[in-house]
């Protein structure tokens, strides 16, 4: 496999220079190819045949980046197990998608039914822990070989296999081929770096991977590793660690969700801790435009907002001389479509494609990763420039009486009132009206609830009458998806409660 090749000649450069960084330790590319392949020798040993698939517990810990590693170094394709869903949903994820050979940590390991689940599979089970004390790559006792029944059949070409969030319902599952994994890291090298790609070199300004490894977190391991990049990683977003490592590595991009820019905002974080940066990329989550140019005033920094899903990858995002020509008067826009990807907007009733920039269903079709073109629940326009603009989901939208009313636009100006932190809207049923939008608000630490009138008064000042909640509900937090996105069921018992 290209893709291992490319490992392999990253990691005999110089395999004493460091790469990967985790709670103050360092590892060399030596020690992490080592790691590597002692996983690789553990999945023979227990039986794994040419081109099984793994399902691979993405822990934000060295031992899964370590574990990907030795999958791609093994040509198997890493079947995304995501820790972070509940136990009961992870069990039955595990007994469905029947993996012949499960690697995980022993956090993973130790998560209620996890185990039960991989036995009634016969999954064979590999418990990887790597520390500054301590390497383990072993057996899980009673799972140490892979069992008699039927399993998911071989995937011969495949990288990995990433899983949505399931926020607005179970995960979605979708395998990418070498071919485009490979295509999509040579673009994110020519975007991180600012230059063409040359032949495999060392740098010296290492990746932070903040993000989940069970999201898009994979890809940004894989990237750097492509890019012969060190990796800090971190377990988790957490401010004083964030800045920390900003300042002593001085990166020019940094990669974050809109729920972590909002916290950079709210700690009031010094403008000089990040002078390095040159753009902060975002997406996974509408970013509220008051917010983005507050900040980029304060900090000097362009955000760049990008569209995408794990069904396709990347589609749409900003470029830095977009941002310095377009970013005033295209304030909220995900940006124009990258190379190798096609938009358009589909009218939901005729099903004709939209050209006047009104608001429709969007399709996309993208290189090597969608065979044609590609659907979406996402409604959207594009404009005369080609910039993309989303406006919610279609399966969001509340039709209240026959109105329309689009969640996100309601939560927009929510945000804007006094003490705000953020706002989410979602439609309840009504006997009367179908279904009716209720706010549900997460107050900024300290604030004391506002009335709920003065909340009402101040939507009807600024959105048209049947867009304006009939309720709100006030929480210290939203309830978000380890990669902090709004989890819509949970969200929706909150607003109905």
């Amino acid at each position: 496999m290209q893709l291992a090749k490319r490992l392999q000649t990253i990691f005999a450069i110089n395999p004493q220079s460091w790469a990967l960084e985790f709670e103050g330790h360092r590892w060399s590319w030596e020690e992490l190819s080592g790691v590597a392949l002692t996983i690789a020798a553990a999945l023979r040993a227990a039986g794994l045949k040419e081109h099984d698939v793994v399902g691979w517990a993405a822990q934000n810990v060295p031992s899964s980046v370590a574990s990907l590693t030795g999958l791609v170094l093994s040509g198997h394709c890493a079947c995304v197990l995501n820790p972070h869903m509940a136990p009961q949903v992870l069990a039955d994820e595990i007994r469905t998608q029947r993996f012949p050979l499960i690697i995980g940590d022993p956090q993973f390991w130790a998560i209620p039914g996890v185990v039960e689940a991989a036995r009634a599979s016969g999954s064979a089970g590999i418990v990887a822990s790597w520390s500054d004390l301590t390497t383990s790559i072993e057996p899980y006792p009673g799972l140490e070989f892979v069992g008699p029944e039927s399993h998911r059949d071989p995937m011969p070409g495949f990288v990995i296999e990433r899983v949505s969030s399931g926020t607005t319902g179970p995960p979605k599952r979708t395998p990418q081929r070498e071919e485009a994994v490979l295509a999509s890291l040579s673009l994110g090298q020519r975007k991180e770096a600012g230059v063409d790609e040359g032949p495999p070199r060392l740098s010296q300004s290492p990746a932070l991977v903040i993000r989940p490894l069970a999201h898009s977190g994979s890809f940004a391991v894989l990237l750097a590793l492509y890019s012969g990049r060190p990796i800090s990683l971190h377990e988790k977003f957490d401010i004083e660690r964030t800045v920390d490592a900003i300042g002593r590595y001085r990166p020019k991009v940094l990669s974050l969700v809109p729920a972590m820019i909002r916290m950079i905002w709210d700690a009031q974080v010094p403008p000089e801790l990040l002078s390095s940066l040159i753009a902060i990329r975002t997406g996974t989550a509408p970013l509220d435009s008051d917010l983005q140019q507050a900040f980029e005033d304060k900090y000097g920094v362009p955000i760049l907002c990008d569209y995408g899903a794990t069904e396709f990858g990347g589609v749409a995002g900003w470029s830095l001389a977009d941002h310095k020509r377009y970013s005033r008067e295209k304030r909220g826009s995900a940006g124009r479509p990258i190379v190798g990807a096609q938009i358009r907007v589909m009218d939901p009733v005729t099903g004709e494609q939209i050209l006047d920039g009104s608001v429709g269903l969007l399709e996309v079709q993208v290189d090597k990763k969608t065979t044609g073109w590609v659907g979406t629940n996402d409604l959207a326009r594009i404009d005369e420039d080609g910039f993309l603009f989303i406006h919610g989901r279609a399966d969001d939208a509340i039709v209240r009486g026959g109105f329309k009313v689009l969640p996100e636009e309601v939560a927009n100006v929510l945000r804007r009132f006094p003490g705000v932190e953020d706002a989410a809207v979602v439609g309840v049923p009504d006997a009367r009206l179908g279904h009716v939008p209720v706010a549900v608000i997460e107050l900024r630490d300290g604030e004391r609830v506002p009335d709920e009138g003065a909340v009402k008064a101040f939507a009807r000042e600024h959105l048209t009458p049947y867009q304006v909640p009939v309720a709100v509900k006030f929480v210290d937090k939203l309830p978000r998806t380890v990669s902090m996105k709004i989890i819509r069921s949970e969200l929706l018992a909150l607003a109905m409660n």
